[in-house]
């Protein structure tokens, strides 16, 4: 029934009709009891008439009534009148998004605007328990003065109410609804909505997402011309980058976005909040430069909060995080351990590099959490027993094989026997599945692939159609080039160089090899790093890292080989950032692919995200040293003391303990204020870490020299730079600076020259290598050239600043304190070093205090505050 103007609704006189729907009419009407005007919505006829219908409306009106939220549109109250059933809703002027968007996509910052108020109105209704389940831009209306307020809850259903910090859980609709039933808009419907499956607040958050992409990208996520096509895009599509339709939209908002569109709601943001935090870290202010690569300089509390909910926009494939822990959603959790070599003892690599092809197969399979390699190398031709080793890496299922690579003149067949072996709480473990294989060396790929396959299969996790593409794959169709890649990859741990040439060996084989493109580059790009910088060697890295982008584009290989390239040759923190952001979304997420996303997120200064990868990384590859020192240095550079120094001991415990971990541990010391527990920790290193090469670390990493006790000072001043690799700058500058705590002027010139020569060079090489400029100006002070001195060090700081790299940016600014305490300019240091106390960096009070290169400040009323803090 059509209300004509100037009839009544109770106390209301309906004024002009505003739009009708499948859901009821809308009239403009006036409220004259209280003299506004307002909305009202009459329902239609077969709910007045059906009083269950009804009864249902009113319970869920109350509802949403008692949200007020200024991003939900309000409910006034609610009757009927001569059989008319109707709604009272606040009056809006202005018009829906969709009119806005069918003018176009919205500058990103504006999007994200109207992101964080649909975010804020969900948050709202979640919280009071209420889902929304039809959102879309038609129902989201824009005010004249740009407010947001979400309309028409009308498919909107009660679930049992949430408290904050509670949403993760997933309560199912309650009410008449069928399991079966599809309601909603099919363009922004959830996977879960089209198949009928209940929903919960994370169904919201697909749709949200949807609306987000579209207002960036101007189009629509998953728009297609028929509802078939549309509905396969939402269950197995993913949308189109924004990379290829606009340039200015931060990679962290990208990841924002599809972490909303996850197909898999657990894999989504957990609760709107969730996606408000996120989007609240994009709002804040940020230069140009910033913007494009989402780096944002802001207050401490705000990182913390928000930068970790963008880390798990892009790492949403592994692990549900909660903002205290990380655990495992059913997963089946896996290690494939060295398979053992049958042949002559020459062919060990071979059998290594099957054993990593199946692991690598294995980590892609959606459901499986596939140990590192690392972790399971760990135990080649280990006498452990499988309960054990299945105790060490927390892995009940073990995959084991024997290899046999037999040579003839003709064609060489490779005989593979895997058993896959599930380890139970008590009793004796269990074979669940055994085969043979044995194949001609040209399908030892196939093999891999069957092995991986079967594994998936007896642990009971089906395979999508990408995952059983991703498993055949082949890397090469090349043996002699994969064989040398193989070589390459044994080599690598022991040297680079012998590494390089393999994998050189490898694309000259197959110029069509994209993996070994990668290694290439990789090695290139750590041989530039660490030696001499040539422009032979930063070239090849960019060529060869661009090689294999452009013959694998939708593998993470290149694009973590470019994202290395920008970070160490180029060294352009933003678009490493854009590299390994790429890399990590193609995934299939490893605990190499974790570390470098964490150390990502760190130099972002998204240091609590950055945590929490090192924690993915270190589940993962739990026999790793390394990862275990990476984790505690990062939580001593929150000072977290405690735990930093509980996981290094958990790497101090396991074989084999570096010179590294035993510099990181003595630091969690350093920060205390405590030399003799520093020096303690030094003189109990493990006998089989050589004395040189503990105090050519000690020397070189973080300038700690002077933590080491007389003797081992004068076995530093005797080595050559043999036992610094050759790296003549490196072992230059150490011996300047024991010269300089000895008081011996007279070396100390000779060692600084040296280390000036050798910097210049370099620097003609890499003129953009922040941390040879921050060395050259510390080499310089030594010499005491004053004003060069400066020079280098301001320049570095000025090429890595903390708000750009907040990993490596502390330690540059350091060096110009440093730089300044040297050559008499102990206010400029100061105004350098007060900062450094407040940011993410092992300097603290405690330190200060003990650090004999600070001796020339220690009379500065400034200094003397700075240490008496805490």
């Amino acid at each position: 029934m059509r209300l004509s103007p100037g009839s009544r609704l109770g106390s209301y006189e309906i004024v002009s009709t505003l739009g009708v729907g499948g859901m009821g009419e809308v009239y403009r009407a006036r409220d004259r009891r209280l003299e506004r005007d307002v909305a009202i919505k009459v329902l239609p006829d077969s709910v007045s008439a059906d009083p269950e219908s009804l009864g249902r409306f009113e319970r869920e009106a109350r509802a949403i009534a008692a949200l007020s939220h200024p991003n939900i549109l309000a409910i006034h109250d609610f009757g009927t009148h001569e059989g008319v059933s109707y709604a009272v809703l606040e009056l809006l002027e202005g018009e829906t998004l969709r009119a806005k968007l069918d003018a176009g996509p919205f500058d990103w910052k504006q999007a994200v605007d109207y992101g964080l108020q649909i975010g804020k109105g969900l948050s709202a209704a979640h919280e009071k328990g209420v889902v929304h389940r039809d959102l879309k831009p038609e129902n989201v209306f824009v005010t004249k003065e740009g407010h947001l307020k979400i309309l028409d809850f009308g498919l909107a259903k009660r679930i049992a109410a949430a408290l904050p910090g509670q949403e993760t859980s997933a309560p199912t609709v309650s009410g008449r609804t069928e399991p079966g039933t599809v309601m909603g808009t099919l363009t922004y419907m959830s996977p879960e909505q089209l198949k009928g499956l209940p929903v919960d607040y994370r169904s919201d958050i697909f749709s949200s997402g949807a609306i987000l992409y579209e207002m960036l990208s101007g189009q629509k996520a998953f728009g297609r011309l028929t509802a078939s096509e549309t509905i396969a895009a939402i269950l197995k599509e993913e949308p189109r980058e924004f990379s290829t339709l606009r340039r200015d939209v931060p990679v962290t908002l990208d990841h924002i976005v599809r972490h909303c569109l996850e197909k898999d709601p657990d894999r989504r943001f957990q609760t709107a909040r969730d996606v408000v935090f996120a989007l609240s870290e994009q709002s804040l202010p940020a230069t140009t430069d910033m913007a494009r690569s989402g780096v944002r300089v802001s207050g401490r509390t705000r990182v913390l909060l928000a930068a970790f909910i963008v880390a798990l926009a892009a790492a949403g494939v592994v692990f549900r995080l909660h903002p205290q822990k990380a655990e495992t959603v059913g997963l089946k959790r896996v290690a494939v351990l060295p398979f053992e070599n049958l042949g002559s003892p020459e062919d060990d690599y071979f059998a290594d590099g099957i054993a990593d092809a199946v692991r690598g197969k294995l980590t892609s399979v959606k459901g499986l959490e596939v140990i590192a390699r690392g972790s399971s190398l760990s135990y080649k031709k280990s006498t452990k027993s499988q309960k054990s080793i299945s105790d060490e890496l927390q892995a009940p299922y073990l995959l084991t094989a024997t290899v046999r690579w037999q040579k003839t003149s003709g064609a060489s067949r490779v005989q593979v026997t895997p058993e896959l072996v599930e380890v139970r709480a008590s009793g004796a473990p269990a074979s669940k599945w055994q085969q043979p294989f044995d194949a001609s060396l040209t399908d030892v790929f196939q093999v891999q692939s069957d092995i991986a396959s079967r594994v998936a299969q007896e642990l009971g996790v089906a395979l999508g159609g990408g995952e059983e593409k991703r498993l055949s794959e082949k890397p090469t169709l090349n043996l002699a080039a994969y064989d040398a890649f193989l070589q390459g990859e044994a080599a690598r741990s022991s040297s680079q160089r012998k590494a390089l040439g393999f994998y050189e060996q490898a694309v000259a084989l197959d110029p069509e090899f994209a993996l070994a493109w990668a290694r290439v580059s990789q090695i290139c790009g750590t041989l530039f790093w660490f030696n001499t910088p040539t422009p032979e060697l930063a070239e090849r890295a960019r060529q060869a890292a661009e090689k294999a982008v452009a013959l694998a584009p939708d593998r993470p290989d290149g694009y973590l080989a470019l994202g290395d390239y920008q970070r160490y040759v180029a060294v352009d923190s933003n678009r490493s950032v854009e590299q390994y952001s790429r890399a990590f979304r193609l995934g299939p997420v490893n605990a190499d692919l974790l570390a470098a996303r964490a150390r990502m997120e760190a130099r972002l200064g998204h240091w609590d995200a950055a945590i929490g990868y090192y924690r993915q990384a270190e589940r993962l590859d739990p026999r790793s040293v390394g990862r275990k020192k990476e984790l505690g240095s990062a939580l001593l550079s929150l000072k977290r003391v405690r735990e930093a120094r509980e996981m290094l001991d958990r790497a101090l415990a396991l074989p084999p303990v570096g010179a590294f971990v035993i510099l990181a541990k003595a630091e969690t010391f350093l920060v205390e204020g405590d030399l003799p527990g520093a020096r303690a920790v030094v003189m109990s290193a493990p006998k089989d870490i050589q004395p040189t090469e503990l105090v050519e670390i000690l020397a070189m990493e973080d300038d700690l020299l002077w933590v080491l006790n007389k003797p081992q000072t004068e076995l530093l001043l005797r080595l050559t730079p043999s036992a610094f690799d050759d790296n003549r700058g490196a072992w230059a500058i150490s011996l300047a600076q024991a010269c300089a705590l000895k008081g011996d002027k007279g070396k100390l010139h000779t060692y600084a020259e040296e280390a000036r020569k050798a910097f210049e060079l370099g620097l003609a090489g890499q003129p953009q290598d922040p941390q040879r400029h921050a060395l050259l100006g510390l080499a310089l002070a030594y010499l005491g050239r004053k004003e060069e001195a400066i020079r280098q060090g301001e320049r570095a700081v000025a090429l890595q600043p903390i708000d750009k790299d907040a990993y490596m940016g502390p330690y540059y600014q350091h060096q110009l304190v440093r730089i300044y305490t040297l050559v008499g300019e102990p206010e400029k240091a100061l105004d350098r070093l007060e900062p450094l106390l407040k940011v993410p960096y092992t300097l603290s009070p405690g330190w200060l205090r003990i650090d004999p290169n600070f001796d020339p400040l220690r009379q500065n009323p400034r200094f003397q505050k700075l240490v008496g803090g805490r």
